[in-house]
């Protein structure tokens, strides 16, 4: 299929000169009116070695205004890397809206290069341009801009351009080395290409052949490309996902059939606690030692107790290997970005654990309710929220989700509770009293997102916390069994 790019097109000198001189103006132009649009621009660079991806980035460079694009190249995996997500790198990557990244082969290498190292099987190799296109197409119809980009050149052109490499850097035998091995693994590369070129060629994130054999001609089309990736998102061209009429969708009550417990007793309360505080300790040690990270979500009603729950666990985690982050609403650095860049940011390295009061549910909860987010994003939420808790559970995260339930009238008798004790004050805002007008609402909003959400690898636990002390005990057992399960235990 790359055969059809190969051309011998060749610009003349006098053709180069003209067409530069009006694509610098229209991409300089271009670049301040992007400067000011609410995603980024990732351009993925691949393709073939020695068909000069480098000088191309490099050229570029001089045309355009550096202070706006951001280059990263994803060689080696660092430690921070590779103890997380695969994808962590490139969501920790991702420039701030208005930017243009150039990403170097981006999120193809490994899948390809696997392909080359191992023979990978097509099962695996399957997989990895499947997790590419998802990346790509949730990234695209929140307003990112993704091109990607293959540079070509025939077998007998990289065959060239090796020779005058090794012969200009003769002494390097690394060099030498290198080239010698991508040149034997030309056609594997190509069919690599090709498949992945028909499995993720699609109007979320178009592929870009570019036939490097004649450098004007290269430089001119990369040029192009970069100028109507722009275009396209200044002239409002890029895909929009749409979201049918659900209103009449109805999902199970699962918060109306919880049974409350009764009130725990205080001495079996205070036994039982310290006994799984004692449990927990050395089992979080354990999973830092071997590696494994653990990431809790609570979520529930206002003054369901998610703060009391919290407090108690840290009783049994090392302040040393946990960190709590309270969600609140995003700040301007992260609203430029896709909302889950946040909560990638947060990922825990190896062994560490992250305790996340509120978390990513927000988009499909109060981004919902408050008309904050449109109906076509939050309902694409749902399969966003998945996707990104499997890339946690493929990499060997041990994912709790914790929703604390609490009677309408439990949840009056703790407002009131708050507004008259002082020390509790703080904790009760003219926002509570607003939220809980729509208690029914959310409540459709809970079950729905039990219902969408929980799944094999990231299941609801659902903790009836009209009795606090009891709920607290649930939350720990909940986490010392889970531990203990990870650990093989």
């Amino acid at each position: 299929m790359l055969e059809s790019f190969e051309k011998t097109e060749i610009i003349s000198k006098s053709q180069y000169t003209e067409e530069l001189n009006k694509l610098r103006t229209q991409l300089i132009d271009a670049q301040y009116e992007f400067k000011k649009y609410k995603r980024p621009m990732i351009v993925i660079l691949t393709g073939l070695d020695g068909a000069g991806k480098g000088e191309l980035v490099n050229f570029m460079a001089d045309i355009m205004d550096t202070r706006l694009i951001e280059t990263s190249t994803f060689w080696q995996e660092t430690d921070e890397e590779r103890e997380r997500p695969y994808y962590f790198r490139f969501w920790n990557a991702m420039p701030v809206g208005g930017k243009l990244g150039i990403y170097f082969n981006g999120w193809y290498e490994k899948t390809i290069r696997r392909a080359l190292d191992n023979n990978d099987d097509p099962v695996a190799f399957a997989k990895g341009l499947e997790e590419a296109a998802d990346f790509e197409k949730m990234l695209a119809l929140d307003g990112t801009v993704i091109v990607k980009v293959w540079a070509h050149i025939t077998k007998k052109e990289q065959k060239k351009r090796h020779e005058k490499l090794i012969k200009k850097e003769k002494h390097s035998e690394e060099i030498t080395k290198r080239a010698l091995w991508y040149f034997s693994k030309y056609e594997k590369i190509t069919e690599c290409a090709e498949a992945a070129y028909k499995a993720t060629h699609n109007e979320f994130a178009p592929w870009e052949v570019i036939d490097c054999t004649d450098r004007r001609t290269r430089e001119i089309r990369f040029l192009r490309i970069i100028l109507d990736g722009m275009n396209r998102a200044l002239q409002e061209t890029l895909p929009k996902s749409s979201t049918e009429n659900l209103s009449k969708l109805t999902f199970p009550n699962v918060l109306d059939s919880l049974k409350q417990d009764k009130e725990t007793d205080q001495k079996v309360y205070r036994k039982e606690l310290d006994e799984l505080v004692e449990e927990i300790k050395p089992l979080t040690w354990e999973a830092y030692q071997k590696g494994i990270s653990t990431m809790i979500v609570f979520e529930g009603w206002d003054a369901a107790g998610k703060g009391g729950c919290i407090r108690r666990l840290l009783r049994a985690f090392d302040m040393r290997l946990s960190k709590v982050t309270s969600i609140a609403a995003p700040s301007s650095e992260e609203l430029s970005r896709h909302y889950l860049w946040r909560f990638w940011r947060h990922v825990p390295r190896a062994g560490h654990i992250a305790i996340f009061d509120r978390s990513w549910y927000g988009r499909v909860l109060v981004e919902r309710l408050e008309n904050i987010t449109p109906p076509s994003d939050w309902f694409r939420g749902y399969s966003e929220i998945n996707s990104f808790e499997k890339h946690l559970s493929d990499r060997g995260v041990l994912l709790l989700k914790f929703f604390l339930h609490i009677t309408d009238e439990e949840q009056l008798a703790r407002f009131k509770e708050r507004q008259e004790i002082p020390w509790k004050q703080h904790k009760i805002t003219d926002e509570d009293w607003r939220n809980r007008e729509k208690n029914d609402q959310y409540k459709d909003a809970y079950n729905e997102m039990f219902f969408k959400t929980s799944t094999k690898y990231a299941p609801w636990s659902i903790i009836p916390a009209n009795d606090k002390k009891g709920a607290r005990i649930e939350v720990l057992k909940n986490v010392q069994v889970n531990l203990k399960r990870i650990l093989g235990k």
